[in-house]
């Protein structure tokens, strides 16, 4: 079945906290709140082999908010709201955010001192200094933040992502894999580290792993011997330029015409209405569908990969 691009922006918001089974997103180069430099090897807090994950640039996205349709502004802007409340952080203020269930990591300019005070007055408790991160944990001890000097972490524990009792040990983990203390998501799995190899952190980026897939749909995107995929999504001077990266087990396993089907088939009402200068390129085993769409015209991606 040929889904609609506004159903995707629909299946984005009832995913809202990113709460399913998938995983990650870039490597860290430097790049602000780089999921490469943060994000838990799966299974560290709870019995899973895959986790996804989402980076943007709010203050990107907000500098162009003209552009876009609304409706989907209105969607970027509350994904991940409740943490950038939380910690006192505007949308237009938060130059990078890390999502992954209903955990943050966000980059900004921001004084950890007012943000120290916001959390006072929201009842949480200081618990001191844990590797270069001053710690506190909420009344319910289901919320934890990290104030460090680039970065402030943020753990709200739910679902495969915790209980409502360990948001503090999950504050832990997110801080001992970027200090590399603890193995992280990218150093435990070789594919996912090829998925991020694979795509530029963009303005807007979604990325997982997942169990190799085992038949082929190409009205749905679907292909067997696929084992990660991601989308990278660009803002450029013509619009946005999205990509999309899957990756497969075994080089042998990529059909381009299957791909090509895919493309086709979804540039009628689909996901590809809009894109224009599509492209498919083949490195070995990861397939790249590139192409370019007015930003008026831009959805979320989630309900894609």
């Amino acid at each position: 079945m040929t889904r609609t691009r506004r159903s995707l922006l629909k299946a984005t918001a009832v995913s809202g906290a990113v709460a399913v089974a998938g995983c990650s997103t870039i490597l860290g180069d430097g790049t602000a709140a780089a999921p490469g430099d943060w994000l838990y090897e799966p299974g560290t807090i709870a019995d899973v082999d895959h986790y996804l994950a989402l980076r943007y640039a709010p203050a990107a996205i907000a500098d162009r908010a003209g552009d876009f349709d609304a409706d989907v502004y209105d969607a970027m802007r509350a994904f991940g709201s409740d943490a950038r409340d939380l910690v006192g952080f505007g949308f237009a203020d938060t130059d990078a955010q890390l999502v992954f269930g209903r955990n943050s990591v966000l980059a900004a300019e921001f004084d950890a001192d007012d943000v120290a005070s916001t959390l006072k007055g929201e009842d949480f408790v200081a618990k001191g200094e844990y590797e270069g991160f001053d710690a506190y944990v909420g009344p319910d001890e289901d919320a934890a933040v990290g104030i460090g000097d680039d970065a402030v972490v943020v753990a709200q524990s739910t679902g495969i992502f915790g209980s409502a009792d360990d948001a503090e040990r999950i504050l832990q983990a997110i801080v001992d894999a970027n200090a590399g203390d603890a193995e992280s998501y990218v150093e435990d799995d070789a594919d996912f580290e090829t998925l991020l190899d694979a795509l530029d952190a963009g303005t807007i980026q979604s990325v997982r792993t997942h169990a190799e897939t085992d038949s082929t749909d190409t009205d749905e995107g679907q292909f067997r011997g696929e084992v990660a995929r991601g989308v990278t999504s660009t803002l450029v001077d013509d619009g946005v330029e999205t990509t999309f990266a899957l990756v497969f087990d075994e080089a042998a396993d990529v059909d381009e015409g299957d791909v090509e089907d895919w493309v086709a088939t979804n540039e009628d009402g689909g996901t590809f209405e809009n894109f224009q200068r599509t492209e498919i390129s083949v490195d070995d085993r990861v397939v790249l569908v590139t192409g370019t769409e007015p930003t008026s015209a831009f959805d979320f991606f989630l309900a894609d990969i």
